[in-house]
């Protein structure tokens, strides 16, 4: 009965939260609790589920880890040699969500939000409006704007033409940070972020944007390597597209770059109790916690309610057209938290279904990639390591991420839905 262990994952959920909120338990065991609570409630096997918990943590870290060890030292790098105090004084994070959105082109949400590290740190004080406007504008991108996976993704297992999905999407995700901006600046001000020791370095300055440009643009590179049609070649072209944004090429270019045009290496900044050492300790507790929420998402997977309940969504009455595409993939999403599985359990379930939903058009397979792309990033929670990402850059415990980051993300699913109902309508 995937409804019933749907609704035991949801009571783990709540239990998360309170537990989060009263005792302040850190994410990463927060997480391997829920792990073994949702298999003993299912009378699971604990040693069958650690088993699993350990391939999803172990691909997660593989995945994502060591991008986020890399935002955070190039961050610690450009904190104590004063080019965020120069940048802060001067920039102040304007154009942050054109940025977020570039590097939300990457191959991954968790990658694109991780290399931002550096720059949400150099664009000021308020981290709480500073990473949600960075996590809203990732969503919108992730999900509507080819080259990024999710609609990709779709494009390739519905046959339809990525022309039709760039410019649809564009259409979608405009709107989609028009009301994530909207949403970041209603949030409450929070100015936890430390105050910079270092004064305003002018010959620092540049070295960041060097490497926060670099980091995006690796991330970028992966994704342009994953199109199926290959626009920049086979074979091994493709493979050294895909590796550039693989984490230890992030890291390495990311650092190396970083200590050369900040001054690293003549301040002995690479060792343990150095700048590097510091911000890698700094990134601990998230890199912990990501690596979780990836085992707990594994678990999740695995038991099979997912795509048995996305199911029952894809028999929706064919008459809600566009909607039905962007339903299932959400709730895939919702209940197995990996939104590339969501996009691509979507995509499988909606190729037969394009005729009778309207969609067997070249236009209509673009909106329904898009829709999928928007559904699969529309509800990021406690079962998801982007989730506690962006809680960590906005600075929010688990029940402030349900309002600001999953309810954020909703709003911005709805507003993804209702244009894509009206484009539907306009468009034969």
């Amino acid at each position: 009965m995937p409804e019933l262990n749907a609704f035991i994952l949801l009571a783990i959920i709540v239990l998360m939260v309170l537990a989060d909120a009263k005792l302040r338990i850190m994410p990463f065991l927060l997480l391997i609790l829920a792990t073994a609570l949702f298999s003993l409630a299912l009378n699971g096997s604990l040693p069958w589920t650690s088993k699993e918990f350990n391939t999803g943590f172990g691909q997660t870290i593989s995945a994502a880890g060591l991008a986020i060890l890399a935002g955070a030292m190039v961050a610690r790098l450009a904190e104590n040699s004063g080019a965020n105090t120069y940048w802060r004084k001067r920039w102040k994070g304007r154009g942050l969500a054109v940025i977020a959105a570039i590097a939300g082109l990457g191959g991954t949400p968790l990658a694109a939000l991780a290399v931002l590290t550096p720059v949400l740190r150099a664009a000021g004080t308020d981290r709480t409006r500073l990473g949600l406007t960075a996590s809203y504008a990732v969503n919108a991108a992730q999900g509507c704007l080819v080259p990024s996976p999710l609609p990709i993704a779709a494009l390739a297992i519905l046959g339809g033409d990525w022309r039709w999905a760039l410019g649809l999407g564009a259409v979608v995700a405009l709107p989609q940070i028009v009301v994530g901006l909207a949403l970041a600046r209603r949030a409450p001000v929070d100015m936890a972020v430390e105050t910079p020791s270092a004064p305003p370095s002018r010959r620092a300055a540049p070295g960041l944007v060097l490497a926060a440009t670099l980091l995006i643009a690796l991330v970028m590179a992966q994704s342009l390597g994953q199109i199926p049609s290959e626009p920049l070649g086979g074979g091994n072209t493709r493979e050294d597209l895909l590796g550039l944004g693989r984490p230890m090429i992030l890291l390495l270019v990311g650092l190396i770059v970083a200590a050369v045009t900040m001054g690293g290496f003549r301040r002995n900044s690479l060792s343990d109790d150095g700048w590097v050492g510091h911000g890698g300790r700094e990134a601990l507790g998230i890199f912990l916690a990501v690596g979780a929420a990836g085992g707990f998402q594994m678990v999740l997977h695995n038991n099979g309610m997912a795509a048995l309940i996305a199911e029952r969504v894809a028999a929706l009455p064919p008459a809600l057209g566009i909607a039905v595409p962007f339903l299932v993939a959400l709730a895939s999403r919702l209940v197995q938290g990996s939104p590339l599985t969501a996009a691509i359990t979507a995509a499988g379930m909606m190729q037969p279904l394009l005729a009778p939903l309207g969609l067997d058009t070249e236009a209509g397979r673009g909106l329904a990639a898009v829709a999928i792309g928007a559904g699969a990033m529309a509800g990021p929670h406690l079962n998801d390591g982007y989730f506690w990402l962006s809680c960590h850059h906005a600075g929010l415990r688990a029940a402030q991420g349900l309002r600001w980051v999953t309810g954020g993300a909703l709003a911005q699913g709805a507003v993804a839905l209702g244009v894509l109902s009206g484009l539907a309508i306009l468009i034969p």
